[in-house]
């Protein structure tokens, strides 16, 4: 009975609510803390199925509600809870190999692919980009004087407590590109915190036994055959004016950053089993965080692969074929 989705997914939400309502707090803690409100939700409904997901949604929003409001609780419904109920209810899908009719039915079973799942995580953080603007500004220019003067409030007054001297006409254009930029920004932002609390919230059940499904092949995910077409759209979108152009720019950095990681993916197989190896990736990783252009290196890396099959090629060479869901519906 302890171990019951409903227990489980309530208690869940509870903690997922309290990690929300941590940013009150207003410390380095307390943002460390808002970043795994997602975990709780994820990690319920991983062990103990996607209604356990729903219920921690559920209960965490009613406690939001109750603490800190209507629109608190808004967010926390759009942002956190449909997502991770979301994500877990597809990591979940699975159906039976298809046999043929004069054989026995085959007991196989494939699960939802991994790249699919990331495809719909970008759908949701681009969607949620979009949605959000209208709370800044409802045309282009009264959405990038709110953004501007966020940044002017949060960054540019601390900079200046701090002794700095800042000439504001100055920056101006940096700022606008700033806010420009922005809804690429927080989808990429919530799409990274988004899987990896998806990421270690499996680890966990895994390493618990819990794990409702078998850990997939990361290295072989790959994308379904929408999503150049929409990523391209997006991209061709972003340049109209007004705010579909900005709606557009968050949806293509979110798609931009999934190819991101399918071009860590690439790498990670290109790379011989030598002893260089980890040497090259610790190298790698470390680069992205001083040299943010390694990533859209990276990104074109995982734009390529589709049309290359740098993979495949890479494991024909060494003699081996992919282990287990490398196929096409990945």
């Amino acid at each position: 009975m302890m171990n019951s989705p409903l227990i489980i997914g309530t208690g869940a939400g509870l903690v997922s609510a309290v990690l929300f309502a941590s940013t009150a707090g207003g410390t380095w803690l307390a943002v460390l803390l808002f970043y795994l409100a997602p975990l709780p939700g994820f990690l319920a409904g991983l062990g103990w199925g996607w209604h356990a997901a729903l219920i921690a949604g559920a209960s965490g929003s009613v406690v939001v509600l109750a603490a800190l409001g209507i629109k608190a609780a808004a967010v926390f419904v759009f942002a956190l809870a449909i997502p991770f109920t979301t994500l877990t209810y597809l990591a979940l899908l699975s159906r039976t190999g298809v046999t043929l009719p004069d054989q026995p039915p085959a007991q196989s079973v494939e699960w939802y692919p991994l790249g699919r799942l990331v495809a719909w995580a970008a759908v949701i953080a681009g969607a949620l980009s979009a949605i959000s603007i209208p709370l800044l500004g409802f045309d282009s220019s009264s959405y990038r004087d709110t953004v501007v003067e966020i940044i002017e409030s949060a960054l540019l007054r601390q900079i200046e407590a701090g002794g700095a001297k800042l000439d504001r006409e100055q920056i101006k254009p940096l700022l606008q590109g700033m806010a420009y930029a922005m809804p690429a920004a927080s989808a990429i932002f919530w799409l990274g915190v988004m899987l990896m609390n998806m990421w270690t919230a499996g680890r966990i059940a895994l390493m618990s036994d819990r794990l409702a499904r078998p850990w997939p092949d990361i290295h072989f995910m790959s994308f379904p055959p929408f999503f150049p077409l929409a990523l391209a759209a997006a991209f061709l979108l972003s340049f109209l004016p007004g705010i579909a152009g900005i709606a557009s720019t968050g949806i293509a950095g979110a798609f931009f950053f999934a190819y991101f990681l399918l071009g860590l993916t690439v790498i990670h197989v290109l790379l011989p089993p030598t002893g260089a190896r980890p040497l090259i990736l610790t190298g790698l990783y470390m680069g992205l965080f001083i040299l943010g252009w390694i990533g859209l290196i990276i990104a074109f890396i995982g734009l390529a692969e589709p049309l290359f099959n740098l993979r495949q090629r890479a494991l024909n060479r060494a003699g081996h074929r992919p282990p287990g869901g490398g196929g096409p519906g990945q």
